[in-house]
């Protein structure tokens, strides 16, 4: 018995082997001129968070009712400035010159992946001193108001607690995310 003309054209279509096509220099340039762009503004935007972080905090280190408070302000003003130091130091290299070869291009591009490659202890540890100053900020206000209850304070408990779970989990996607982009990148220089 014989297959209708379509079954043979899609037997046909079906066994071809599949294409996959060499990425170019420039193609390669882009993709890494891109995802720096996109590391740089965020990094500026990390910036102008703590600008805003340091003057709030500033302001209210110098207004403080009491000593525990003023301390847990500078602790948590310090710990904008580790925040800080932390994220920029993870900001991308200058691309290699316009007459860099694919592979090259391609290297360049891998290992700013990696550099990006952040644990969950990489993320508590930059975080840590901002969240140690709020407590202390907790300990003067309890100081301070001393019939105060842990009601007034669950609000900044929970959000706590809130950014600890939302950086675990962005952080294992991020992770999943890197992975992929250096696993591709490998793909193309075995290609």
């Amino acid at each position: 018995m014989t297959q209708p003309p379509e079954d043979h054209l899609k037997a046909l279509w079906q066994g071809q082997e599949t294409e996959t096509p060499a990425m170019t220099v420039k193609a390669i340039r882009v993709l890494a001129r891109n995802y720096g762009d996109i590391l740089r503004s965020r990094i500026w935007m990390g910036l102008a968070i703590a600008a805003v972080e340091v003057v709030m905090f500033g302001s209210n280190a110098w207004r403080a009712p009491n000593e525990i408070l003023r301390v847990g302000w500078l602790i948590s003003l310090a710990g904008v400035g580790w925040l800080t130091w932390r994220i920029v130091s993870k900001r991308p290299g200058r691309l290699p010159p316009a007459e860099a070869s694919a592979q090259a291009l391609i290297g360049f591009h891998r290992a700013e992946l990696e550099r990006q490659r952040t644990s969950f202890t990489w993320m508590t540890v930059t975080a840590a001193p901002v969240f140690a100053g709020s407590f202390v900020v907790m300990l003067g206000f309890q100081k301070a108001r001393p019939n105060m209850t842990l009601a007034n304070i669950a609000p900044l408990l929970v959000l706590i607690v809130v950014w600890w779970f939302f950086a675990f989990v962005w952080q294992r996607r991020q992770s999943r995310r890197l992975a992929e982009q250096i696993a591709e990148m490998d793909d193309l220089t075995q290609g």
